[in-house]
């Protein structure tokens, strides 16, 4: 799309740090002017992966592009406005009869992560912009009045707008949710360096990739056999205070990778780059980010380029993969052995969870030892064949 004659577009800006680094950007300009309000919502976005500061951004300034062709600035922008837009995005633009290509419908995901963008920023400018508005919280079909702007975007349901095309959509992607114990083998095999390899294996062991990647070499402890992020979900970085984050036990395979990968490419990393790191994954290829930690984007691909490699999809491959089949590892060993006790609650504290709802998310309907040991268990305890 040609951008060149669109009002706000977005651009990257690169901006010296206090340590004389320098980090990039991406922000949004009104007619090559920065734009305050909403480059400070998309800095929060940036902070911890720069690249959902961009993604948001992106998406963002699409549909401010949009409200300008209607000429309304997006502080006097509705609920209706909204609506409009997310009808351009299925249908086109119906006032100038421009039906949208079938082959060029955006994605269920899409559209969906679209919703949350424009709606996670008029809740953003709510509560950080100034407005001394009052906002009516929408219940059951009563929503916000016309004058409370921000509030009637922001507490508006527009997902069934998305589900009642599904039919025309592609539908969200399909994302592979547990690997069997062969896909475990074959991935863990197939890394190009111990670094990815142990990166893998950790996340195995039920930690999220942002967790891994929060980890420093004083927070492993190799003769006990034990690790903790630094950072995670809903928690501020505990370098900046008492780690109270939870400690996992590791395999003896798993540590010797990971001890491996500090003998050897992390020491010769360091000493090639001059740069010395606290954080335990760094970059180790020749370079001007030798030596710096290891990033989600750098990570990722190199996942989905072993998961090619392996036979396996990339496109259904997600860093979160070893998280749910850990967690399903539980409930399988939970049903087989119930003597052992291990209880959803020891499975909560684990994994790092508030409650024990939280494991519904993780379950395998579809297991089959979960299955098989239900039913053999069942007719034990009637005297049937199993």
């Amino acid at each position: 799309m040609n951008t060149s004659n669109k009002r706000y577009k977005m651009v990257r800006f690169r901006f010296e740090t206090d340590t004389g680094g320098y980090i990039d950007r991406h922000m949004i300009t009104d007619n090559a002017l920065p734009m305050l309000k909403v480059n400070q919502w998309i800095e929060t976005k940036s902070l911890r992966k720069p690249g959902t500061g961009r993604d948001y951004a992106s998406k963002l300034v699409v549909f401010l592009n949009h409200l300008d062709k209607l000429k309304v600035e997006y502080q006097d922008a509705d609920n209706q406005h909204v609506q409009n837009f997310i009808h351009s995005l299925i249908y086109g633009d119906m006032v100038r009869l421009t039906i949208k290509d079938p082959e060029g419908i955006v994605s269920y995901s899409t559209l969906t992560k679209y919703i949350t963008v424009i709606t996670g920023f008029y809740r953003w400018l709510d509560k950080n912009a100034g407005t001394n508005m009052s906002f009516t919280p929408k219940q059951n079909h009563m929503r916000a009045q016309k004058s409370f702007l921000y509030g009637q975007i922001y507490t508006y349901e527009y997902s069934y707008l998305v589900d009642s095309v599904l039919p025309r959509l592609s539908g969200k992607r399909i994302y592979t949710k547990w690997y069997t114990q062969e896909e475990k083998f074959k991935l863990a095999n197939a890394f190009q360096s111990l670094r990815d390899k142990a990166v893998f294996l950790l996340t195995l062991e039920g930690f999220r990739i942002d967790e891994v990647l929060s980890m420093t070499l004083d927070s492993y402890d190799a003769a006990l056999r034990m690790i903790q992020p630094t950072r995670s979900k809903g928690n501020p970085d505990a370098r900046l205070m008492a780690n109270e984050l939870r400690t996992v036990a590791l395999p003896a395979e798993t540590c010797d990778v990971v001890n491996s990968y500090i003998d050897t490419e992390r020491t010769q990393a360091e000493n090639e780059s001059g740069q010395i790191s606290q954080q335990l994954f760094i970059n180790i290829n020749c370079g001007r980010h030798q030596g710096k930690p290891l990033t989600y984007s750098n990570y990722i691909k190199r996942l989905k380029l072993c998961a090619k490699g392996a036979g396996m999809n990339p496109a259904c491959i997600r860093t979160h993969n070893g998280r749910s089949t850990k967690a399903m590892e539980f409930l399988e060993h939970q049903a087989l052995y119930p003597e052992d006790g291990i209880t959803d609650v020891i499975i909560a504290e684990s994994f790092g969870w508030n409650s024990v709802d939280s494991i519904r998310h993780y379950r395998d309907h579809n297991n089959q030892i979960i299955a098989k040991t239900v039913n053999d268990k069942l007719h034990a305890k009637r005297g049937l064949r199993p």
